[in-house]
């Protein structure tokens, strides 16, 4: 069961990913041993949030649905159906995981849960007509209560909450499904409804952020480090500004013969007459090296974030650094970008799996999430064309094998066909120029035997 630490915890990704809850009223700010209620509320209004979290996940999953993945199924009317509208208010399959895909990340796991309309039509038509198909709700890990695996690690039971509302408001409902069971408790456990169970298996998908022991229900979320360092440069900002309040004016300071001077008006359409023989009244500046401090601290940590999430050679941080290092670099992003597609392939051949059983049908079904997230340096690939062809190699095969490389980095979203004419062109001029090279060649020889 998810403890109240945890819960903590699942709040604080929610918040620093969508920039909402206690960072936008200023709730996450800790009250200063000495500080009034009027300066700490004051402090909680101006606080302000720089999120990085959220484009960190976003990198993490968004290139995984960059594209539409590739599926292959036989199209029934039942099953078109269901991809069209998969949670019953009509998000299709792939917008569905695609936005679960970034709560798995998020938060460590997400569940799918595969259920089925309890009252089915007479016929295939009436089922249509009603759209009385299997449908998905996602599970956050917050929400669920309990579970149990078997001795050899099957999942025999699995409890979460909802909330749902109506005229009378809020209502809290308790679910739970068995192997062969399901039931429905209401906030004061009372048992609302229950039912029979015929897959005789939990319909109930794990989809795990990275790869992941299925029997950790609730594992540790990838990017709770990141969170909590993006929640302490949001202190450091909210300081950086008290700074900048306090600070921000210089004084302007004079020399006094010891009268009075209260009522001494300073501004650009007046005149201040100091005695002649003082020294001229000048400005002081409040010391800037709090601030600096905090900035460069803040500069530190935005650094680490990136280093931590595996992203400082793609975003957010600029460091010079060696084709070698940058290549790596990108390596470790690519290999944690196809892990994540892992999961999230094997989610969706999950969730389908159930889908057959409950509606009775077999679709053949095949999905196929990318594997490859090669990141190309333009203008580095170029060169590097470049520099090939100033090897002067004779090679027809070897230069087109370099304009491939050329466009799958320049035009990496080209469409196939244009990508073909272009090859073919290619091909054709280098044969023209291979025909008239021989053509001068012969030309040549003839003029040196005459």
């Amino acid at each position: 069961m998810a403890t109240n630490r945890k819960n903590e915890m699942y709040k604080l990704l929610h918040d620093a990913y969508y920039g909402d809850g206690q960072f936008y009223d200023g709730s996450a700010l800790i009250k200063h041993a000495r500080e009034s209620n009027k300066n700490y509320a004051r402090r909680k209004k101006l606080a302000y949030y720089l999120n990085y979290v959220g484009p960190i996940i976003d990198s993490s999953v968004l290139p995984v649905f960059n594209d539409e993945i590739k599926r292959d199924y036989k199209d029934t009317a039942k099953f078109k159906m269901f991809l069209d509208n998969v949670d019953r208010v009509g998000t299709n399959l792939q917008d569905f995981m695609s936005r679960q895909a970034v709560a798995a990340k998020l938060y460590g796991v997400v569940y799918i849960l595969v259920n089925n309309e309890a009252t089915l039509g007479e016929s295939e038509a009436d089922d249509l007509n009603m759209r009385a198909l299997p449908f998905l709700t996602a599970i956050e890990p917050k929400n669920v209560t309990g579970w149990h695996f078997n001795e050899r690690g099957r999942l025999i039971d699995f409890s979460y909450e909802g909330v749902y509302y109506d005229d009378d408001g809020y209502h809290v409902r308790k679910y739970k499904w068995t192997i062969d069971s399901w039931e429905v408790r209401d906030e004061h456990d009372q048992l609302l409804r229950s039912g029979n169970n015929n897959l005789k298996r939990v319909p109930i998908v794990q989809w795990f952020g990275r790869n992941t022991d299925p029997r950790r229900v609730l594992p540790a979320p990838e990017f709770i480090s990141i969170a909590k360092t993006n929640y302490h440069i949001y202190h450091l900002c909210s300081l950086l500004s008290q700074i900048s309040d306090n600070q921000a004016f210089n004084i302007l300071t004079m020399q006094s013969a010891g009268t009075n001077m209260t009522d001494v008006t300073i501004g650009t359409n007046n005149l201040l007459v100091y005695p002649s023989d003082t020294n001229a009244p000048q400005f002081i500046a409040p010391d800037s090296g709090p601030a600096e401090v905090l900035m460069e601290q803040i500069k530190n940590l935005v650094g680490e974030m990136y280093r931590m999430s595996g992203l400082n050679s793609v975003i957010g941080v600029e460091s010079a650094k060696s084709g070698l290092a940058k290549k790596w670099d990108f390596e470790r992003t690519n290999k944690n970008l196809v892990n994540f597609a892992v999961q999230c392939e094997k989610a969706e051949k999950a969730i389908i799996t159930l889908y057959e059983m409950w509606a009775g049908e077999t679709v053949n079904y095949s999905c196929e999430y990318p594997r490859d997230f090669n990141i190309d340096d333009v203008a580095d690939c170029l060169a590097q064309a470049q520099q090939a062809f100033d090897l002067g190699i004779t090679s027809k095969t070897f230069s087109l094998e370099v304009a491939k490389k050329v466009l799958e980095s320049y035009m990496p979203n080209i469409d196939p066909d244009i990508y073909d004419t272009i090859i073919n062109e290619l091909q054709a001029a280098a044969n023209d120029l291979e025909q008239s090279t021989a053509y001068g060649s012969e030309l040549d020889d003839d003029q040196s035997n005459d």
